[in-house]
């Protein structure tokens, strides 16, 4: 059993777990800690690989073991016992198979299918760096999500990241003052060599310090499959990279912000990178710009309030930014805004709501 103290409620709904130590002992108090929520997932991505991929959850299991944990063994041995840990601790016949499993269900689904988050990066008047991300998804996960507080032994560095139970990174922030947001981007471009997206979104938290740092890693391990991180530090260096098996193509800030969907348009992309949009990511994309633009020429103060107006808007609902299920909408056409995630990364603050950001919901504060 997990010890009641490395787990609390932040959120009535989502269990923030504070983990610490070796890899495998991160791993351990994540699995004990949120053994139900992965449970739940993995019933969530079997029936999400049989929708988008046609396969089996044994089908996933074999491409994960087979294509992708070579690599991951071989590019960071740690984050394989950390994977092992949650196995052990979630328990009830889950193996490194499964983990593994999750942790790649980009490469495994996302190749033939993407989500609708929408999430800019701005510079505020007063010079403070802000991220901000709405990340839409099924409303399956809703029961899946976790936050994870994490220090790694022998690290100055600590971790806060929004995830699903059983995943080892995603939308989040770092001690030193650097973080990301992340957009799903579809190509069918697959590279078995290169990093799966949700592992690189662990080793950027875990090991970057600035955003030069993060592009040097994203540079030397590459990524096995499509995804869009917008990067940005506390010393105000930001840009938007769209990172692909192909390459890397940055759009840099115009105006002191720059945003992004769920489709490629950046500079510079090969014709042989094909790109499958999101059908609204072109309209989320334009309105989120429209707004940030509106903002500027009212000189409105860019403060966690201001983002998260933004990212509240419903016009083209239920494809808006704050997205809704449509009327009749079935299997995975049935995307909402899962939460929304703003970062200061300038003070290293951070605030998130669970749900969509137009309601009145909780906020969690996030701080180092």
């Amino acid at each position: 059993m997990i010890a009641k103290s490395k787990v609390t409620m932040d959120d009535p709904n989502v269990k923030t777990v504070h983990c610490s130590g070796s890899p495998f002992e991160i791993g351990l108090t994540h699995g004990s800690a949120a053994s139900t929520e992965i449970h739940h997932n993995v019933a969530t991505y079997t029936y999400f690989f049989g929708e988008t991929a046609k396969i089996t959850w044994d089908e996933a299991r074999r491409r994960a073991v087979q294509r992708f944990l070579p690599t991951i063994e071989r590019q960071w041995p740690e984050i394989v016992e950390e994977m092992r840990g949650i196995a052990e601790g979630a328990g009830r016949g889950l193996t490194l198979a499964d983990i593994v499993t999750l942790n790649v269900r980009t490469e495994i689904a996302f190749t033939n299918y993407t989500d609708g988050c929408t999430s800019v990066g701005q510079i505020a008047q007063d010079g403070k760096m802000f991220l901000a991300q709405n990340w839409d998804m099924i409303p399956e996960l809703q029961k899946g999500m976790v936050f994870l507080h994490i220090q790694p032994a022998g690290s100055d560095i600590a971790i806060r990241f929004l995830g699903e139970a059983g995943i080892v990174g995603k939308i989040g922030m770092n001690s030193a003052g650097f973080g990301f947001c992340m957009n799903a981007l579809r190509s069918g471009a697959l590279n078995q060599n290169g990093m799966p997206v949700h592992i690189m979104s662990r080793r950027l938290l875990q090991y970057a310090s600035s955003f030069s740092s993060a592009v040097a890693i994203i540079e030397e391990f590459g990524l096995a499959s499509s995804i869009n991180y917008l990067l940005a530090d506390r010393s105000g260096n930001f840009a938007d990279l769209e990172c692909s098996p192909l390459g890397v193509f940055t759009i840099s800030p115009q105006g002191g912000y720059v945003a992004h969907a769920n489709h490629f348009y950046g500079p510079g992309r090969p014709v042989k990178l094909v790109d499958h949009p999101a059908s609204d990511s072109f309209k989320r994309l334009a309105r989120m710009q429209e707004l940030t633009e509106r903002d500027l020429d009212l000189a409105l103060p860019t403060t966690f309030e201001s983002l998260r107006a933004r990212l509240s808007d419903e016009q083209g609902s239920p494809p808006a930014i704050c997205r809704s299920v449509p009327p009749g909408a079935v299997g995975i056409d049935r995307i909402i805004t899962l939460g929304t995630i703003l970062m200061d990364l300038t003070s290293c603050t951070g605030r998130v709501v669970i749900g969509r950001p137009c309601e009145d919901l909780p906020v969690v504060d996030w701080s180092f």
